[in-house]
């Protein structure tokens, strides 16, 4: 009996002394890492270098039709193998409807090496000093191994349905290493807001097929392989708001007999154009480019017309010709084709890229020359020069020539031209927002608030797959500027950059919501109410971020703080009483103490206004109007508006001295 108690007593020692080992080491599992949270708009290197703010809780908001990003990190304490995540069904706390599975993406972000810096740029403007690693595309593997004393980044991808209904929706994000679990609550806000179907700014970032062979397996030209890839590509696009979309005059099949008569095949250049019409979100296409440059290339003072391949359909032999022979014939049969597609007001031809002051004489020449055999195409391009704006009708200058020439680049387009800009990374001036791999995230986002804000209304970006021989190890002369998505063998893989590019598409659409919305309340009013300037309040908004061209903040919580003071100015729409304030000068604006502030406002019927303490008259219509001085201590104009239904607050602030 007693030999049967210590034998009892030993093995219920043992058991308690496993149990112990087994709940240490998950313990120790468990410690050998940790998640949190970090807004989408900053890097999380490997090494940990200057780690961004960290939260417990993964905050979003969006609206219906959006995609939103957000990010998380993992940090490994030791070594850790076979990590992956999960992410449970987001699920609204009020009504219990839950977004589908699929809505909610995410993935591992894999790093790239760099081995120098941007060029043009200070130091105190980029994220960290090379030689380093930086966080920079979505990877396809969905199970990794975290080495010791290290960062890892996961990228969250979250497609708000059109028809999600609003409110406040929560789920959890899980990560599995072995049977260790860690996870971190996710809340997602969906505000009562719809973004729009159509694409209100237009985005052209030009691809390049050269890879198909190298990266993706196709070798054959115009195969079905081929237009299949291509058709991955023109989805990656469209689900990023790309609205424009290239086709290269060499798919025009020209021929020539022996009596001098061409004939076009445009087959192949419809095919592909095909390809990008299908999938429903383009709404332009860009084709041309039939300059070169002469000697010395960009430096030239010469432009020519670019020899042109043509067939002789009796030996089938490609001769190369002289511009001037062939394009007296090509160019009114491009015009008319697309005229008979149905695709000329859809067509930006251009003439050849990049002319500057030195070689735009010779630029101006071609242009006219085209325009006199094909007077309905519209002429775009990138350029470096006001000096050709006569001869194009939509104007395409780099960031730093549309800052230091805007007001002549602006009056040129109040003449009922097209304002864009592009951006080259290395090339452009030092402080403008820029898309390079060691520029902020927050720099590719707000170069299309700049859109709005300086009512350029499109964008032209040349490096979406320009691709060297290995990308994911060799950024390139452009430190990945040529590039924003990287190879697979089925189609790309997006970086975080590209990600962000798409959201500040989508931050335009907002400033086109409330541009509309005020538009519309203007219309509604009446002739006295002429004076409200629907864009203002936008670029207000804007300024919250961007103070000027070259001084922007790189918080990421003051965008989307600002972000978010668009949604409620949407909403406020809605509710009573209704209310529109203007001011000049706008909120914002730089003032001397003791100057003068003017108020513009309407307001429904019914409703008390209060500035500054003061009553202010509301006649008939609605209209109050009233001047108020501003001083360093007293730098706002405060709205109190109160109706039976409710009341609200309005602040405009100013920087006064």
């Amino acid at each position: 009996m007693k030999k049967n108690l210590i034998k009892t007593l030993k093995t219920f020692i043992a058991v308690i002394f496993v149990m112990a080992l087994f709940m240490n080491g998950s313990q120790l599992t468990a410690q050998s890492y940790r998640i949190f949270e970090v807004s989408d708009l900053v890097r999380v290197f490997e090494d940990g270098y200057k780690l961004p703010p960290a939260s417990d809780t993964i905050k979003l908001f969006g609206i219906r039709g959006e995609i939103i990003s957000g990010q998380f990190a993992i940090s490994a304490k030791k070594s850790i193998t076979n990590v992956t995540v999960e992410v449970e069904t987001l699920r609204n706390i009020i009504s219990g409807t839950i977004l589908p599975l699929n809505a909610v993406e995410w993935n591992f972000v894999g790093s790239v090496p760099l081995a120098k810096n941007t060029p043009n740029q200070p130091l105190s403007a980029i994220t960290r000093p090379a030689p380093a690693r930086f966080p920079e595309y979505l990877m396809s593997e969905k199970q990794i191994n975290i080495k010791e004393k290290s960062y890892q980044a996961v990228w969250l991808t979250i497609n708000i349905p059109y028809n999600a209904q609003s409110g406040n929706y929560t789920g959890r994000v899980t990560v599995k290493c072995g049977e260790t679990v860690q996870s971190l609550p996710l809340n997602l806000i969906i505000y009562p807001l719809t973004i729009p179907v159509e694409r209100h700014l237009k985005v052209v970032e030009w691809y390049s097929t050269s890879g198909f062979s190298r990266f993706h397996g196709i070798r054959e030209q115009y195969s079905p392989e081929w237009f299949a890839m291509l058709g991955n590509y023109a989805d990656n696009m469209v689900s990023h708001r790309q609205n424009i979309f290239q086709v290269p005059m060499g798919s025009i099949v020209i021929t020539r007999s022996i009596n001098g008569e061409y004939k076009f095949d445009f087959s192949r250049f419809d095919q592909i154009a095909q390809v990008f019409w299908s999938t429903g979100k383009m709404d332009f296409m860009q084709t041309g480019g039939i300059g070169s440059f002469g000697e010395g290339r960009w430096a030239s003072t010469e432009i020519n017309l670019a020899d042109i391949e043509v067939i002789n359909p009796e030996t089938t032999e490609s001769v190369s010709l002289p511009g001037k022979e062939v394009l007296p014939y090509l160019l009114p049969a491009i015009e008319e084709h697309l005229r008979q597609k149905g695709w000329l007001k859809k067509t930006f031809f251009s003439i050849h890229d990049e002319p500057s002051l030195h070689n735009a004489l010779a630029w101006r020449e071609i242009s006219a020359y085209v325009h006199k055999y094909a007077p309905d195409l519209i002429r775009l391009d990138a350029i470096e020069t006001t000096f050709l704006l006569n001869e194009i009708e939509v104007a395409v200058p780099k960031l730093d020539h549309f800052s230091n020439w805007n007001d002549k680049y602006r009056k040129w387009a109040l003449k009922g031209h097209e304002l864009w800009f592009y951006t080259v990374g290395i090339y452009q001036g030092s402080l403008f927002p820029n898309k390079t791999i060691d520029m902020p995230l927050i720099d590719t986002r707000i170069i299309h608030w700049l859109n709005y804000k300086y009512d350029a209304v499109g964008y032209l970006h040349w490096g979406w797959n320009q691709w060297n021989e290995n990308p994911f190890q060799d950024v390139g002369m452009h430190i990945g500027d040529a590039w924003h998505v990287y190879p697979s063998k089925d189609g790309v893989l997006n970086s975080v950059r590209w990600e962000e590019m798409r959201n500040g598409i989508q931050d335009y659409e907002y400033f086109w919501m409330l541009e509309n919305k005020i538009a519309g309340l203007r219309d509604s009013l009446g002739t006295r109410f002429t004076w409200i300037i629907p864009g203002q309040r936008g670029k207000e908004i804007a300024g919250y971020v961007i103070k000027s061209f070259a001084d922007h903040s790189k918080d990421p919580q003051v965008l989307n703080n600002a972000k978010m003071q668009i949604v409620k100015e949407l909403i406020s729409f809605n509710t009573s009483p209704g209310i529109y304030i203007q001011t000049n000068p706008p909120e914002g604006s730089f003032m001397t103490g003791g100057s003068t502030v003017e108020l513009f406002g309407w307001t429904e019927p019914g409703t008390k206004i209060v500035v500054n303490g003061q009553e202010i008259p509301v006649n008939d219509q609605g209209l109050f109007v009233e001047q108020f001085q501003v001083s360093v201590t007293r730098n706002f104009i405060k709205v109190q508006a109160t109706g039976p239904k409710g009341s609200k607050e309005i602040i405009r602030e100013y920087i006064v001295k």
